[in-house]
């Protein structure tokens, strides 16, 4: 079983995520588990705050007074749990049209950042496996996707050149490394060599920035495709 802090970004990926330092697709990402994930809410907040505050001191806004008083308003907002009032559910709801995905039977509520993407509509493509795709186009630096494996599917052992990042919405999915549940944000490396499979049926949303290779069997040669669908996805941004 997958060490449990592994599903969560690292705390450097939620730095960069608060300073906005990363892509539009990874940050996407994390926006969506940080508003599944109470624990990373509550840090991404507090990183935040140190950042403001190290902000004011180098500006010169450090005398005693105003910087125990903004410390004291950080305070009070951190303090204050993101998306737990029901008008603010409300709100987003009215925002975004589309709340729901409905894949095979099921209906999968999606996080408001996801919301408004999916809102724009999703075209839906079968691969082979059992596996459902949706490519979105979010920048130039990632391949991003909606991906629903069906009950019982599993994608071919990959191993990938850069780093994949997979956030589970619903149902769950395995590996040689650990087992995955709703909200858990699973992180690949160029170290690892995995095949994802599903018993139950999964919706996932995954983000690239490089192609996967697969390393075994026929798969092998759909890899010039995979390159291809990477450069596509990255060089036509709408």
């Amino acid at each position: 079983m997958t060490d449990k802090r592994a599903l969560h970004p690292t705390e450097t990926m939620l730095e960069e995520f608060a300073t906005g330092n990363l892509s539009t697709g990874k940050c996407v990402a994390i926006a969506a588990h940080v508003e599944l994930c109470a624990e990373c809410r509550q840090r991404t907040s507090e990183i935040e705050a140190q950042a403001t505050l190290a902000w004011l001191a180098e500006t010169g806004s450090d005398s005693t007074e105003s910087s125990s008083d903004y410390a004291s308003l950080v305070d009070s907002i951190v303090a204050q749990p993101q998306f737990s009032d029901a008008d603010e559910f409300a709100e987003q709801d009215a925002a975004s049209p589309v709340r729901e995905i409905h894949m095979h039977e099921r209906s999968i509520t999606l996080p408001s950042v996801l919301a408004r993407i999916a809102s724009d509509g999703l075209v839906w493509k079968k691969l082979a496996g059992g596996i459902n795709q949706a490519s979105v186009m979010l920048d130039d630096e990632t391949q991003c996707e909606f991906l629903y494996m069906k009950p019982g599917s599993q994608v071919p052992v990959h191993k990938h050149q850069g780093n994949e990042i997979t956030l589970v919405l619903d149902g769950s999915f395995s590996d040689a490394m650990g087992n995955y549940g709703p909200s858990d944000f699973v992180v690949r490396t160029p170290s690892h060599t995995h095949q994802p499979a599903s018993d139950e049926g999964c919706l996932c949303f995954a983000v690239l920035d490089s192609p996967l290779t697969f390393t075994k069997g026929l798969a092998r040669l759909f890899n010039p495709v995979n390159r291809y669908r990477f450069k596509r996805a990255t060089s036509q941004r709408v």
